[in-house]
C-alpha cells in the first residue's frame, strides 16, 4: 500500500504551469470505452455535451438527464461526445441549472 502512494505523489518540479494547464484539458472518450459511459460521466459532472444530430442526439434522454438544448446555438461544430466523430451539425446540451448562465 505504501508503494502505491509513492506513485501518486509528485515533486514540486513536476507540476509546472504548463502541466497544470494540461491536466485540466478534457481528452474525450478513451479508446475502448462505451459511448454511453462517457456521456454519462459528462452528465454527472454537469458538463456541456455535444452530440451529432444523426444518431447520438436521438438516443440521449434529455428529460432523464435534466439537460436542455441551447436555443441561441441551434447548430454547433465539434467532436461528438457519443461517437467521437467530427460533426458539422451537432446539438449542444447544457444542464438546466447552467442554461441561463451561458
Amino acid at each position: 500500500m505504501a508503494f502505491a502512494a509513492l506513485n501518486v505523489l509528485k515533486g514540486k518540479d513536476f507540476w509546472t504551469p504548463h502541466r497544470r494547464l494540461l491536466s485540466l484539458v478534457d481528452t474525450g472518450r478513451r479508446p475502448g470505452r462505451l459511448p454511453g459511459g462517457h456521456v454519462g460521466d459528462c452528465e454527472d459532472l454537469l458538463k456541456a455535451i455535444i452530440l451529432c444530430e444523426d444518431g447520438c442526439a436521438k438516443k440521449f434522454n434529455v428529460k432523464r438527464a435534466e439537460y436542455v438544448v441551447k436555443k441561441n446555438l441551434p447548430i454547433v461544430r465539434g467532436k461528438c461526445d457519443g461517437c467521437s466523430q467530427f460533426t458539422s451539425r451537432g446539438r449542444l446540451f447544457v444542464h438546466h441549472t447552467l442554461a441561463n448562465n451561458c
